[in-house]
């Protein structure tokens, strides 16, 4: 669904219906193939692409989010809705129209088939600078405000036609996976571009639930999946239910985002016979710049060894190389970092070096053979009792325990110069009771004195954002969701 844009970005006047700038991508409540066209039009004219807006190079400030105060529903045209319960709880509920080229529409709007189908089937693409935005990508905001990372047509190329090439042997028989969202980088560029890139299949699965995607690679034979940590933890508690099902035709599985634990990788290549090659990369990359695996080496832990055309660096505070084993943060100089954040000098410069380097906040070593290891995110590091402890190790050794299916580590209670205090939050597999001395006494065999969390609670669910990353700023109980914009 489309909506008329009021005034060109930069002016107060009427923009015309006519001109590139008149329309934007506002609302498109599943995965479809229109998420393909959708982008490739936008590159192809010239415009940049992005999760919020299809736009000229005249990107406005845009709403995110808008804020509400009030619960509610929106259901879909199909969906039963008990209104009278919805009602004593005070939750509004709202329905989208439904869907047809005959059907009741919002006011101001206009779908995208009956755009397309007045389109004309002439078309040239346009000529631009590669290094041209083509892509306007919001980070997830998890450590602070969202921001625009500014990806341009260079950057996407270079990922393609050196790094991809590279790392996964793509070819036109191949049937990818389309289950991750394509206005994150990881489907964007994984999924839907290297597939087109190279000539693949792509599936896309409209809606996704672990049976969904299940079904899905059965009946399609998908060889290759780029997935999230939590989906392949999924695939397994469904597979667990229906041996009989598994699918066997996948070759190649992928997974970024987050950090995967090494109990669900090694579940998951006994279950399916398919090995997960762990990727690492951020929207600033244009995704992956390493993947563990490649080449056929594999080492368990690890991220890998930078991809052709790749540097990577540990660097101190200061900006210095650490030697090998030493613990510092990762920084990352390629063709493929992005040019900066839109409109946002001032993040651009902490991140990026005057000779070139993204620094990453990724803490992490390297080993004697170039294969690189994260320990943590710099800002998630607990300090308590002057030690410096991962969240991540931690959370490895609680992953271990057979009646945990997800885990996550904070420190909290740590102001005016006090220690943190080491706080699990615990998620108990589906039908197992685990209790909390059970939690301590795993710790106590595992873990040394001063890692050992202090503070243990059980819940159903952790708080994570569409791709899986653990928003621990919720779970400390500080995080204020900046996207929640009234006004532009």
């Amino acid at each position: 669904m489309f909506g008329r844009k009021k005034t060109d970005a930069n002016t107060s006047e009427p923009a015309s219906v006519g001109s590139s700038s008149a329309w934007r991508r506002i609302y498109n409540p599943e995965g479809d193939p229109a998420d393909v066209v959708s982008y490739g039009a936008a590159v192809a004219e010239g415009r940049i692409a992005g999760k919020y807006q299809l736009s000229t190079i005249k990107v406005p400030k845009t709403v995110i989010i808008q804020q509400s105060r009030v619960p509610g529903i929106i259901a879909g045209a199909d969906v039963t809705v008990d209104r009278e319960a919805a009602r004593e709880q005070g939750i509004e509920v709202v329905r989208t129209s439904r869907q047809g080229r005959n059907s009741a529409r919002d006011v101001g709007t206009i779908n995208l088939s009956e755009l397309t189908s007045r389109a004309s089937r002439d078309f040239s693409a346009v000529d631009v600078d590669p290094d041209a935005p083509a892509a306007l990508i919001y980070t997830s905001g998890t450590t602070g405000d969202p921001k625009g990372v500014t990806l341009s047509h260079r950057n996407f190329h270079f990922q393609l036609n050196t790094i991809v090439r590279s790392l996964v042997p793509f070819s036109s028989t191949d049937r990818v996976m389309g289950v991750l969202p394509m206005y994150h980088i990881f489907g964007l560029s994984n999924s839907m571009i290297a597939a087109i890139n190279y000539g693949a299949c792509i599936v896309m699965l409209p809606q996704y639930s672990p049976a969904n995607l299940l079904a899905a690679i059965t009946e399609h034979q998908v060889t290759i999946m780029p997935a999230v940590p939590s989906m392949y933890q999924h695939l397994l508690a469904v597979a667990r239910a229906r041996k009989a099902e598994i699918p066997k035709s996948l070759k190649f599985c992928f997974s970024g985002g987050a950090a995967l634990p090494l109990a669900i990788l090694r579940s998951f290549t006994d279950t399916f016979g398919a090995q997960i090659l762990e990727g690492y990369g951020l929207t600033e990359t244009t995704s992956s710049v390493c993947v563990n695996g490649q080449k056929g080496t594999f080492k368990e832990g690890s991220i890998g060894p930078p991809a052709e055309g790749v540097e990577m660096e540990i660097l101190d505070e200061e900006g210095t190389p650490l030697p090998e084993e030493v613990q510092g943060e990762i920084a990352i100089r390629s063709t493929t970092v992005f040019t900066g954040y839109w409109n946002n000098p001032e993040a651009t410069r902490e991140v990026m070096t005057e000779d070139g380097w993204f620094r990453t906040g990724d803490l992490g070593y390297r080993d004697a053979e170039g294969f690189f290891f994260i320990t943590d995110r710099k800002k998630d590091i607990i300090i308590t009792g002057g030690y410096n402890v991962s969240p991540r190790e931690i959370e490895e050794v609680l992953m271990a325990h057979p009646k945990i299916a997800d885990a996550a580590v904070v420190g909290i209670n740590g102001r005016n110069n006090r220690p943190e205090t080491i706080a699990a939050f615990v998620v108990p597999h589906q039908n197992e009771t685990i209790h909390e001395r059970e939690i301590v006494q795993h710790c106590e065999a595992e873990l040394a004195t001063y890692k050992r969390p202090k503070v243990v609670s059980i819940v159903e669910a952790l708080p994570k954002s569409a791709t899986g990353k653990v928003l621990r700023s919720e779970l400390r109980g500080e995080r204020i969701d900046r996207r929640l914009i009234e006004k532009e």
